[in-house]
């Protein structure tokens, strides 16, 4: 009854419409969102709404109240084209994505453009320059800088943060509540689990009654955990997913946590990466908002909480609630069962006995979970499964199953399932000689926790029986291991102080009468009050990690990676280097240098590339110091790097007008051209269009690589000449000459 009673009292919460003047809807093309304020963007919150235009240009924005136009930008990518526009009450209105300007404030857009022959621009105007009066059309929508067709609208309070339109004066019908879709438990304590698993786990979320949802089980905790919810607002649009105004947390009744996005602070927004849980997205599960702080986040002005939302339960059985909000009231809930108990040991063994196994399973826990679902899976050393067994504990004779052994060469792996409680690691057991057959390839992944870091362990077979982790320093540690399928393994936490002690983490296997190290790393404890720098051990690559760089404590390491293929159109002249941890997000920049030949000849044509996957590879620095020893620069990410040589120009994909084409000047309001480029990316600044050998002012609009110029309105009867000349950043060009014809 008391949880029914709060989450009742917490779904008639209606939030509170901050203090507006009459402001005008700003535009008429609909009232419908794609983007909801404080939404998860590249690299930062979504500072504003974005407004449907069903996919079309040119619906025509109004100023929402009187005021002035105090700024104006063109850029190919970002805001795209956008206006700001001071509001009489000294708030600011900001349109962004647009396809054109207006007005008087286009002619001076253009006189800029065509004066310093530059497209792109940022201008800052008097006040008062360019008044504007409620209803005024300033602009017409589009898609620059985005490839889809909307309206990007943001309101700001006197000082320039942005607050809530939705609750700030430009309100919208919505009726329907957000939709809770799937929780995550984050281990935050070493030794901390959940239903078993140490790495944390995501349930599905199924509708219960109203809009309640919940996990189907109870959840089974030991330790300290985090929550992450994944969920989106529809509102009065099926196909949105949007993202929601508010989230609570509460444990047996109590708050423990709140965010809720009012006002964004700019100095807060990077912390996108950490409120949507940078880990998990960077796994692909998608976007969590996270509903626990850490030290550092705790003054963050969108987060309110008492205990800092961490979940810690006791024996027994506890209740979990939160609700989730949207701007105008619709609110739903998730409600799950929780109870504290520690993770036993997996209760089977197994032998073999001539042409038998003999798997025995503990006799109290066979008592204890007599419905327990006993799985065997037969594996080949290769990594197949070959057969399964599957039995209830109580259908065991005393705890006693016997498997006629078929052949020698397997793998067995034995997991216990039980119906309710927390489900034991599996039990793998080898019945082959791994000598007689080929060496596993092994592969190591990192995994960062707020409690430290665990590693997981892939094997293209079947794990190695003689596979050994081991920390070096001053002296050995084995790290312990436990199997989470037939070729697949993880430790345990380990904190990151650990690593002050030992600096080395290496992987052997046995094979062969001899142990061979397959995998290996050395890190180090990059504490976020200090500045630190590392080499790489041939000393080509360095990195200087100025403090707070990351967001607390994390483990880093360079490593020397193998040289692929070279990606396409290009060529890789140095070594491969990756920095990690590559999990985790970063609160400011690396400094990163590598080491390139002063006697090279194409530094012109090469830059430092940071991996993108599946081979491609995208450009963040683009020329060498004078001195051309090193190529250096500022990144916010880990990741992988190298120096790469662009070897081919940029192609021309698509064209309009066509080449010897034929056409009404009515029909020819725009040109445009669509371009590609491999490697190092279209040269935005340093494109020529000309009709007749006159410059054209053009628009580049990097997310769809298209080039765009506003065709003279007098072009006169007959033949002219349009030249495109496009370049790349490693000073390749392409040039095309089309000759079309006016008709009268």
């Amino acid at each position: 009854m008391r949880i029914a009673f709060l989450l009742k009292g917490v779904l008639l919460f209606f939030p509170i419409l901050g203090m507006a003047g009459d402001y005008l809807w700003p535009t008429d093309a609909t009232r419908l969102l794609s983007g909801t304020f404080g939404e998860t963007r590249s690299g930062h919150f979504h500072s504003g709404i974005d407004i449907k235009t069903w996919a079309r240009d040119g619906y025509e924005c109004y100023a929402p109240d009187d005021g002035y136009i105090e700024r104006v930008i063109v850029s190919p990518g970002g805001y795209g084209k956008a206006l700001y526009i001071r509001l009489k009450d000294n708030r600011v209105a900001v349109l962004a994505h647009l396809d054109s300007f207006h007005g008087r404030i286009a002619s001076r857009v253009q006189s800029e453009q065509l004066s310093t022959k530059k497209a792109f621009l940022d201008l800052v105007l008097n006040p008062g320059e360019y008044p504007v009066r409620k209803g005024d059309i300033v602009a017409c929508s589009g898609h620059s800088g985005t490839v889809i067709p909307h309206i990007h609208f943001e309101i700001r309070d006197s000082s320039n943060y942005p607050i809530n339109p939705l609750l700030n004066g430009f309100p919208i019908e919505d009726d329907v509540a957000p939709e809770p879709v799937e929780i995550a438990f984050i281990p935050l304590s070493p030794g901390a689990r959940v239903n078993g698993s140490a790495e944390g786990m995501i349930f599905p979320l199924a509708p219960d009654k109203g809009n309640i949802y919940t996990v189907n089980d109870t959840v089974y905790l030991q330790g300290t955990f985090g929550l992450g919810l994944k969920t989106w607002d529809r509102g009065n649009y099926p196909h949105n997913k949007n993202g929601v105004y508010s989230i609570s947390l509460y444990l047996d009744g109590k708050n423990l946590f709140e965010s809720r996005f009012d006002k964004l602070i700019w100095d807060q927004t990077h912390w996108m990466y950490e409120d949507r849980n940078y880990r998990l997205s960077y796994e692909g599960n998608g976007v969590f908002y996270r509903l626990f702080t850490f030290e550092s986040t705790e003054e963050l002005s969108f987060y309110h909480s008492e205990n800092g939302g961490y979940l810690t339960v006791e024996d027994g059985v506890h209740t979990c609630v939160i609700q989730v909000r949207d701007a105008n009231g619709n609110r739903s809930g998730v409600k799950i069962i929780l109870k504290g108990s520690e993770t036993p040991e997996n209760p089977c063994s197994v032998e073999k006995q001539e042409d038998i196994y003999i798997v025995s399973v503990d006799s109290s826990y066979h008592q204890r979970y007599p419905d327990a679902e006993l799985l065997i899976e037969r594996y080949n050393p290769y990594g197949h499964k070959e057969a399964q067994v599957s039995k209830t504990l109580g259908s065991l004779l005393n705890g006693i199953l016997k498997i006629k052994a078929e052949k020698d060469n397997c793998a067995l792996l034995l997991r216990v399932i039980p119906k309710h409680g927390p489900v034991p690691p599996p039990l793998l057991k080898h019945f082959y000689d791994p000598e007689r057959y080929p060496k596993a390839a092994i592969r190591v992944i990192p995994r960062h926790f707020s409690a430290g870091v665990l590693f997981e362990i892939e094997s293209s077979m079947v794990l190695p029986p003689s596979l050994l982790l081991s920390l070096e320093g001053e002296a050995c540690t084995p790290l312990d291991w436990e199997v989470v399928s037939a070729n697949r393994a993880r430790t345990a936490l380990i904190p990151p102080e650990e690593f002050e002690t030992y600096h080395k983490l290496n992987v052997y296997d046995y094979h062969r009468n001899a142990w061979e190290m397959v995998w290996n790393i050395s890190p180090h404890v990059v504490k976020t009050a200090e500045k630190v720098s590392f080499r790489s051990e041939d000393e080509r690559f360095g990195v200087v990690i100025p403090e707070r760089t990351f967001f607390r404590d994390v483990v880093f390491w360079i490593r020397e990676e193998e040289k692929g293929d070279d990606p396409q159109g290009g060529e890789i002249v140095s070594k491969i280097y990756s920095l990690h941890p590559m999990d985790q997000p970063l609160n400011g920049v690396l400094e990163i240098a590598l080491r390139s030949d002063p006697t090279y000849p194409y530094h012109d044509q090469t830059g430092l590339y940071r991996a993108k996957g599946e081979g491609k590879w995208s450009l963040v620095r683009k020329d060498p110091e004078p001195e051309k020893d090193y190529y250096r620069t500022c990144t916010q990410s880990c990741g992988t790097y190298a120096l790469i040589r662009d070897l081919e120009p940029p192609v021309f994909d698509e064209i309009f007008p066509g080449d010897g084409g034929h056409y009404y000047l009515k029909d020819l309001k725009k040109a445009w051209i669509k371009v590609s480029d491999n490697l190092s990316g279209i040269d935005a600044e340093n494109l020529v269009v000309t009709i007749n050998g006159t410059w054209m002012i053009y628009y580049y609009n990097a997310p769809t690589q298209v080039v765009s110029v506003e065709m003279p309105r007098q072009l006169p009867e007959g033949e002219h000449i349009l030249q495109w000349i496009i370049r790349d950043n490693a000073g390749h060009e392409q040039k095309k000459i089309i000759k079309f014809h006016i008709m009268e």
